[in-house]
Parts: C-alpha cells; sequence; structure tokens
C-alpha cells in the first residue's frame, strides 16, 4: 500500500470510532476529544510530502495512539469500539513504518 493509502486507512478507523462516539447513549466527551486529538495527528502526517515523512513522525504518533488506548475511560460501553479503532489505526501506522524501514535500506 501506498504511504497515502496506509494514512488514509489510519484516518477512517479513528473516523469510525468518532461515530461510533456519537451513536452512544452515554456520550464520552474525553473518548471524543482524544479520538479527534488522534485524528488531528494522522491528518498532520497526511498533509506532508510522503518522500518527507520520516519514521520518527510515525513512532511518535503511535506513542500517542498507544497512550490514547489508556486514557480512554472505561466506564463507557462503546469503549471497546473507541479502543479498537485506536487499535487499528496504529497497526496501519506499524505497517507503514515497517514499509518506510525496508524501502529506506534498500
Amino acid at each position: 500500500m501506498s504511504v497515502k493509502s496506509q494514512l488514509n486507512a489510519s484516518r477512517d478507523f479513528i473516523l469510525t470510532g468518532m461515530r461510533a462516539a456519537a451513536r452512544v447513549q452515554t456520550q464520552n466527551p474525553g473518548a471524543t476529544k482524544i479520538l479527534r486529538g488522534c485524528l488531528d495527528l494522522i491528518e498532520t502526517l497526511e498533509r506532508m510530502p510522503p518522500e518527507n515523512l520520516m519514521i520518527t513522525d510515525i513512532e511518535t504518533t503511535l506513542n500517542v495512539l498507544h497512550k490514547s488506548m489508556t486514557e480512554i475511560d472505561d466506564e463507557t460501553s462503546a469503549t471497546s469500539a473507541f479502543v479498537s479503532s485506536i487499535q487499528n489505526a496504529a497497526s496501519r501506522l506499524q505497517e507503514l513504518r515497517r514499509e518506510i524501514k525496508e524501502n529506506r535500506h534498500r
């Protein structure tokens, strides 16, 4: 997959989590705020030219995504959907990081 495709997929996973956050009966503003922050980070990466995207940019974003998973409150019934969306986005970014490392070592 291309860099932009991986980033778009990550963004789409976070958007899915945000839609789930909007649908739950008991709103969790904290989770919505965290998901919005994750989305902002991924959108920042998307705006970068692919050739300028550094592994450290991806790793920083991954660290924030992992930290955000621990911050989402367990009280919300849709917590698993929120965490799942972040995990899926992180998975795509990990794959992107791996691909960039491989391509730059050639």
